[in-house]
């Protein structure tokens, strides 16, 4: 019994770590992703834990834009990834994150209401991140202007 309790407690961050399955597409997309990932968890444990709780799988598609299936699933746009910028990933899944939350909480906000929350969600969560590149502050703030 006490050495299934040490392989649990040894295993338990691994465990609850992958509970978003990521899928392998393009050249190392899912590595993208992860990165994304830890740096959620490491910079914003509060949206990282919606994330958890609404999210089981990222997926990525050609679209024009990053978006979500209603469900439990954040896909990302091709050209999302190809900006070459974890931050923005990391800002893309947190932003669907909010999406996925409000398609699964008993509420409608409308959805440009519910828009310019995700942009301000986004943008709490740059304020955490070190080093933002200029561009995404632009971005995200010009979305927040646009969807008021």
């Amino acid at each position: 019994m006490n050495r299934f309790l040490l392989i649990v407690l040894l295993l338990f961050p691994s465990i609850t770590y992958c509970q978003i399955d990521i899928d392998k597409a393009g050249d190392g997309w899912e590595l993208k992703a992860d990165s994304a990932l830890s740096i959620i968890k490491q910079y914003d444990s509060i949206k990282y834990k919606l994330l958890l709780s609404v999210c089981d799988k990222i997926e990525f598609w050609n679209g024009s834009y990053s978006t979500n299936d209603g469900n439990r699933t954040i896909v990302v746009s091709v050209g999302d990834v190809k900006l070459n910028s974890i931050n923005n990933l990391a800002a893309v899944i947190v932003h669907e994150s909010l999406h996925l939350y409000a398609a699964q909480a008993p509420m409608v906000w409308g959805d440009k209401v519910e828009e310019n929350m995700c942009y301000r969600y986004e943008l709490s969560f740059l304020e955490t991140l070190p080093d933002v590149e200029e561009w995404l502050w632009r971005h995200t703030m010009q979305q927040i202007i646009e969807t008021e």
